[in-house]
């Protein structure tokens, strides 16, 4: 006859599943890593550091909320985003070039008289 088990031998428990946390990157890190870039899309973030298209999305605005970055173009599907300094790079350009426009114009104006 075959062998009865006894209660106290169960066979062995599958393992219990856990709901998986993920793990985010510092902020920091892909704050220095988009500082060296131009632009960031959450593809390229997602794809760096390993993470989900939904992870990565939040992340960037997250990092936007706080101010660290700045939406350059986007919608629903796609966001593109820039560091702060390469937003306000340019602009410190064009004022520049906007005064240096007005002492032009009155060397000019001289040169007619």
């Amino acid at each position: 006859m075959k062998a009865q088990q006894k209660p106290s031998e169960k066979k062995e428990s599958a393992p219990q599943k856990y709901a998986g946390s993920i793990a985010l990157p510092d902020e920091r890190d892909v704050l220095n890593y988009i500082r060296s870039m131009k632009y960031a899309t959450p593809y390229l973030i997602s794809e760096k550091y390993g993470i989900r298209l939904s992870v990565a999305k939040s992340l960037l605005n997250s990092l936007a909320s706080k101010g660290l970055l700045v939406p350059v173009v986007g919608d629903n599907r796609l966001r593109i985003f820039a560091p702060v300094q390469a937003v306000t790079e340019p602009a410190k350009v064009s004022e520049a070039a906007k005064q240096s426009e007005p002492a032009e114009a009155k060397t000019k104006s001289k040169k007619k008289k």
